[in-house]
């Protein structure tokens, strides 16, 4: 992807190339991965009955046509909607072979669209200053913000994005996500962020913005965070951190997750878990904008030598569900990624084959004793992504089971479903196969009715490693899958609520029908390569539960840490079975 294409590479992309002579200077060094030792795979349980295996369908539209405009390679669900606004990029082939209606008036492609996944209709939306591999999330106003992008070099109809900040917003008067436009501001990043990552601080106003590099065809690294300020609208800190630098390579969406606590000692303190392929630090950031590196994620700890796990071209990772019971305990769970080599043919590169985790509670992180778990996967796997489920699971799909990047084979189209609270070598159960390849720049996300959206990929299939380049494939096609839960028959139906703008530690009384044990608070979805930057679950504490009338009353969060503010999904559950739709309610301070 660093390389700027007009065709797929037929060898290995720089990207690759230059991580792989990365790993091999720290292995001549001495500190680097060594080989892994020769494993057996354990054998998932496979679901049997249609049923238990969940259920893929296309979306299609009312002419029974399926698009979703552009290709979705960055995909924010949109508060109050079924919606998605999507931003890709111009078709890198030079073909002119785009959906109705994207090529505008004056002959220049379109990039971005808003998506209804109810109906299969999109709308097509101008976004000319280049949004290429940004920075997605949501801004507590339920306002999408995108920043950073890539500079087009040479593209007629569009500008320089690397330090771009964008923001989609209704239009005035209009509730209908629809009608909606991007906003340019005129203030600019302090540095140009090709594939940063961003995310919102528990204040609601500060967006971290991490990482990335220079640009698609100057591919040096950005080791700096800069804080955007909502409310001034600029960026207004930048500071060159350690922990980035010390990732060496390039620093493409390092995964970035807000611990739900704070600190004793320092009040207010955010802590953030920073990681990238095989290790990274907990960060802290104070009131006063100033960093600190509060632990260390050593490589030498990583269980897997030589392979990546959670990085822009490799696997994925969730906070898995936070709970009361334990606490809000911060636990990661990583899955797949790709063997760091250095003279091996992109199309037939080794992929990671283990789910690894960290748990990251505070008395786990205060006492400084980090250590990470693994566990075999049904297969070795890449370039996939994670959804969180409300009832705490987690669903894997799309990618590839072997191959990197742009160049990938042997397509992983089998849905996983993976328990975090079965026991280590039964957590995972295969699904239902997908009929569509979903390669680089793919992406999948939780729908308000807690089906799964899945779309995008710009590539076909390495035919032959290193003989032929991969071929483009625009893939505009949408599919929807319905886990399990979907066909259990107990789904129960939210009726009222309340309240739709609770504050923290408060409660919230939901009327229903069917049965109701809980009730989850789901972010909405923004996600990029594998790299969800709003994905968060909370499970509720009921306070009572009337089955009698029929009405629910759980309290909200106990503070933002735990839950950032903004728009959320609003779902009730019926053990493991969440409720036909959520209702959204926007958590604020």
């Amino acid at each position: 992807d660093l390389a700027n294409y007009k065709f797929a590479p037929a060898v290995q992309s720089s990207d690759a190339k230059a991580t792989c002579q990365s790993v091999a200077r720290l292995q001549q060094a001495g500190r680097g991965p060594v080989a892994r030792a020769a494993v057996t795979r354990q054998a998932a349980v496979a679901a049997v009955a249609p049923a238990a295996g969940g259920e893929w369908s296309i979306i299609r539209n009312s002419a029974g046509t399926s698009s979703t405009g552009v290709v979705a390679i960055n995909a924010v669900l949109l508060p109050q909607s079924s919606k998605v606004v999507i931003w890709s990029r111009v078709h890198m082939d030079g073909s002119n072979n785009y959906e109705p209606g994207v090529v505008s008036s004056d002959g220049v492609p379109e990039v971005s669209s808003v998506y209804d996944t109810d109906t299969g209709n999109y709308v097509v939306k101008r976004l000319r200053l280049t949004p290429f591999c940004t920075g997605n999330s949501h801004m507590p106003d339920g306002k999408v913000l995108a920043t950073g992008g890539d500079d087009y070099s040479g593209q007629t109809g569009y500008t320089n994005g690397l330090k771009g900040i964008r923001l989609f917003e209704k239009a005035s008067g209009n509730d209908n996500w629809d009608a909606g436009n991007w906003k340019i501001y005129t203030q600019q990043l302090q540095q140009p962020r090709w594939y940063p990552s961003q995310t919102l601080m528990p204040d609601g106003n500060r967006v971290v913005i991490m990482g990335g590099t220079r640009s698609q065809t100057t591919p040096i690294p950005v080791p700096s965070a800069e804080i955007f300020s909502y409310s001034a609208s600029s960026s207004i800190k930048i500071d060159t951190l350690a922990v980035l630098q010390g990732f060496g390579g390039y620093i493409l969406y390092p995964t970035v997750f807000v611990l739900p606590y704070t600190s004793s000692v320092t009040p207010g303190a955010v802590h953030m878990f920073v990681f990238n392929c095989v290790g990274g630090a907990i960060m802290s950031l104070f009131t006063d904008n100033t960093w600190r590196e509060y632990r260390a994620l050593s490589n030498a700890i990583w269980p897997t030598p030589g392979y990546c796990a959670s990085y822009s071209m490799a696997g994925t990772s969730v906070l898995l569900r936070l709970e009361p019971e334990s606490d809000y305990a911060a636990e990661v769970v990583m899955f797949g990624g790709f063997k760091r080599a250095i003279s091996q043919c992109e199309c037939d590169q080794e992929t990671n084959g283990y789910a690894h985790r960290i748990k990251l509670d505070k008395k786990t992180v205060d006492d400084n004793r980090l250590s990470w778990k693994r566990e075999l996967m049904p297969s070795p796997r890449n370039l996939n992504d994670g959804v969180l489920l409300p009832n705490g699971k987690v669903l894997v799909l799309n990618g590839a089971k072997r191959g990197v990047i742009a160049n990938l084979r042997d397509a992983a189209l089998d849905a996983w479903l993976y328990d975090p609270k079965a026991a280590a070598g039964s957590r995972f159960t295969v699904l239902a196969a997908a009929s569509l390849k979903r390669y680089y720049h793919s992406i999948a996300l939780l729908l308000p009715d807690a089906s799964i959206l899945v779309a995008g990929s710009e590539y076909g299939e390495c035919t032959e490693a290193c003989a032929h380049g991969t071929p483009w494939l625009f893939q505009h096609q949408a599919e929807r899958f319905k886990p399990p839960y979907f066909f259990s028959g107990s789904r129960p139906s939210i009726i009222s609520t309340s309240t739709a703008t609770p504050k923290y530690n408060t409660d919230v009384t939901v009327g229903y029908s069917g049965t109701v044990t809980g009730a989850v608070l789901v972010a909405p979805a923004a996600v990029t390569h594998q790299v969800n930057m709003n994905q968060r679950a909370v499970k509720l504490v009921v306070v009572n539960n009337d089955t009698t009338n029929k009405r629910i009353t759980v309290k909200m969060p106990p503070n933002s840490y735990i839950m950032q503010p903004g728009y959320q999904m609003l779902f009730l559950m019926n053990g493991d079975v969440p409720c036909m739709k959520a209702s959204w309610i926007k958590l604020v301070l």
